[in-house]
This record gives structure tokens, C-alpha cells and sequence, in this order.
């Protein structure tokens, strides 16, 4: 919401894929890394294709030296755990942490769809809940062609489109009557 620009949290488009009463995890899926998965996997010293490509984000503040890849669930390994709901076609998503994924990514044999993010965003028990009570996120329904498909730049867009809000026009404060 416009009530964040300027925090880490700015114009951010967060996945959740964890929200009980504890807490809530989630990655933020539209702030890009400034390193390619091809160099992120050679620092990794994880062996990888020169022309490797995929997409890689900052996905908060939390355990930033932490992967997380959130992906399609046709391929499970150790460490992967169920993180949403089905696509059109039946095809859930899973959060894995595992180098075996990251491995898999690399030999081109990973899932069909994937994003790879660096940290997380997390909430603590009843945290998000206040901050969905003092307006200061939008909820949106998940959409995997947003998730993987559509461009960095305008998936904060495209979400709010989804809710028929033209982001340009929000402001930061309403007014009083």
C-alpha cells in the first residue's frame, strides 16, 4: 500500500504461504535480485549451465542468505512443504529449501515453474492481522501466471488491476468525514 512506500515493504507484491496463529511467512515475488540464478548458482558452487536462466528476488528482510524456492509441485524433495492452493490445471505449489532442489534447478531438471528468492517476510502471532486491520495491505487471490509469467515491473499492477484499483490513483491516508 502507499503507506509503505519507502520501507523495505514498498510497492510489494507478497506471496504467503504460511498463516496460522503463530504467525505468517510469505515472499515478497516482485523485487528482483541483482544477480542472475546462472552467477547465484556459481557462488552457491552448485554446477550450473553458463546460460542458466530463472528468476531470482529479494523476498524480504528475514534469513536474507536463506533460498527459498517456491515452484510448481510436479517435483517434491526433502524439505518441501505444501505452499498454496492449485492452478487451473491442478497443479499445486511447493516452498522447498533444499540444495537437492537447487541442484535439480541447475541440471535442468526442476520443476516446471519456479522462483527462487533470497529471505523471506515474516509476521509474528496476530501481526499481519493488525496490519490488515489498519489498511495497510490489499489482499488478492494467488495467480500463478502472476507468480512466474508476468513481468517483475508490473505484477504490483496487474494485481491490482485483478482487484479494480488503478494503483496510480491510491494515496497514503484517506480523508475523515
Amino acid at each position: 500500500m502507499p503507506k509503505l512506500r519507502g520501507s523495505v515493504f514498498g510497492e510489494s507484491v507478497i506471496y504467503l504461504w504460511a498463516h496460522d496463529e503463530e504467525g505468517a511467512q510469505g515472499l515478497v515475488v516482485n523485487h528482483p535480485f541483482d544477480l542472475s540464478l546462472g552467477e547465484l548458482m556459481r557462488q552457491l558452487q552448485v554446477p550450473a549451465a553458463d546460460d542458466l536462466e530463472g528468476p531470482v528476488v529479494v523476498g524480504g528482510p528475514v534469513e536474507p542468505q536463506q533460498g527459498f524456492i517456491l515452484h510448481t509441485d510436479d517435483i517434491r524433495v526433502d524439505g518441501s512443504e505444501p505452499a498454496g492452493d492449485a492452478d487451473a490445471e491442478g497443479r499445486g505449489l511447493t516452498i522447498s529449501y533444499s540444495r537437492e532442489m537447487l541442484e535439480l534447478i541447475a541440471a535442468r531438471r526442476g520443476p516446471d515453474r519456479f522462483l527462487l528468492a533470497l529471505g523471506y517476510a515474516g509476521w509474528g502471532a496476530g501481526q499481519l492481522e493488525q496490519e490488515l486491520s489498519d489498511s495497510v495491505w490489499l489482499t488478492a487471490p494467488s495467480s500463478h501466471d502472476i507468480l512466474f509469467e508476468v513481468p517483475f515491473e508490473q505484477r504490483l499492477h496487474r494485481v491490482a488491476e485483478g482487484l479494480g484499483i488503478d494503483w496510480g490513483l491510491l494515496v497514503a491516508d484517506g480523508g475523515r468525514a
